[in-house]
C-alpha cells in the first residue's frame, strides 16, 4: 500500500473558520495489521484516530491529545484509545472484553458508554473532559463535546471505507474562529452537512489535496493552506518510561512480582514491544 498520508491546516477566510484536512490511511492500516483487528474494530479505531488527530490541531506543539471511548459492559469492545500530537504522531489500541465478562442490560437507547478527551504535557494530564458517549456517530459525539465543553461550533466529516484489503481514511474538520458570525456558522453547517451526504463523491479516488480543490470550487470559498505535514503511526514507548512505570508500583509490589516471576515483563499495548527486567535490575530501580 502506497503511503499517501498527509495533512493540511489552514483557514477559510471568507467565513472565518479554521480547517484541518487529513488522510491517515497508512497509519490506521499499520495499527490494524500490528494488532490483528477485525473490520468492525478497525473502523472504530480509524474514526477514533482521526478524531484524536483533529483535536490535536487545537493544542500546542508540545501537547498530546487522547480520545478514549469506554463502552458499557454489554459491549464486546471494552474500549478504544488513540493519542495524537499536532504534527500527526499517532498511536492507538482497542481492547476487547472477554466473553464471560459481557453483561446485559446497560446499553440504553441514549448512551453507549463514556467519551474521555485528555490533553497531556510532559507525561502529565493538563486537561480532561468526560462526557456520555451517545448512541450517535463518533463524529457527532466529538462535535457535541466541542459544542458543550469548549463552546465552539465545530464540524467533522470522516470518510472511512474498506477498499479491497486496505482501509481508506480521510476527513475534514472545521471550527469557527472568534470572528465568525452566526450567518457564517450557519453557512458552514450547511456545507458540512452537504459534504457528509456526498463524501464518497469527494473522497473516492482522490487525494485530500484534490478533495480540497473540489470543495473550494463547489463551496465557492477559499481554502487557504497554512501548514502541511505527514502523519504517521509511531509509538513513543521507551525503556526509561517503563522503568518509571515500575517505580510507580512501589518497591514492595515490584519486588513481589519480580520474586514470583523471576523478572518483570511489560508489553506495550500500542506497538507490542516487550521490555524485560530481571529481578536484580528491578532492585536497582529503588
Amino acid at each position: 500500500m502506497e503511503n499517501n498520508d498527509i495533512y493540511h491546516y489552514g483557514i477559510l477566510p471568507d467565513v472565518h473558520f479554521r480547517f484541518s484536512s487529513a488522510e491517515i490511511s497508512y497509519a490506521v492500516n499499520a495499527a490494524s495489521n500490528l494488532h490483528g483487528f477485525d473490520d468492525a474494530g478497525t473502523e472504530l479505531l480509524a474514526r477514533t484516530m482521526l478524531s484524536a488527530f483533529f483535536l490535536a490541531d487545537l493544542v500546542k506543539e508540545d501537547t498530546k491529545v487522547s480520545v478514549q471511548i469506554r463502552f458499557y459492559d454489554d459491549s464486546e469492545i471494552h474500549s478504544v484509545l488513540a493519542y495524537s500530537t499536532r504534527n500527526g504522531r499517532l498511536k492507538a489500541t482497542l481492547r476487547h472484553r472477554p466473553e464471560e465478562d459481557i453483561e446485559s442490560g446497560q446499553i440504553s437507547e441514549e448512551n453507549l458508554g463514556i467519551l474521555k478527551v485528555f490533553r497531556w504535557k510532559d507525561g502529565e494530564c493538563i486537561y480532561q473532559s468526560i462526557v456520555p458517549f451517545r448512541n450517535q456517530s463518533l463524529e457527532t459525539n466529538i462535535e457535541n463535546y466541542l459544542r458543550d465543553s469548549e463552546q465552539v461550533p465545530s464540524f467533522l466529516v470522516a470518510y472511512v471505507k474498506l477498499d479491497g484489503l486496505h482501509w481508506r481514511i480521510k476527513g475534514l474538520f472545521l471550527q469557527a474562529l472568534p470572528e465568525a458570525k452566526s450567518e457564517h456558522i450557519d453557512a458552514v453547517r450547511e456545507l458540512a452537512g452537504k459534504l457528509e451526504e456526498e463524501k464518497s463523491k469527494v473522497y473516492e479516488g482522490t487525494t485530500v489535496s484534490q478533495a480540497l480543490e473540489i470543495l473550494q470550487s463547489s463551496w465557492n470559498t477559499k481554502f487557504e493552506i497554512l501548514e502541511t505535514g505527514r502523519p504517521e503511526y509511531r509509538c513513543d514507548c521507551s525503556e526509561e518510561k517503563i522503568k518509571e512505570l515500575i517505580q510507580n508500583l512501589g518497591k514492595e509490589e515490584a519486588m513481589d512480582i519480580a520474586e514470583e516471576q523471576g523478572q518483570i515483563e511489560v508489553t506495550c499495548e500500542f506497538c507490542n514491544s516487550i521490555y524485560r527486567f530481571p529481578k536484580a535490575q528491578v532492585l536497582e530501580l529503588f
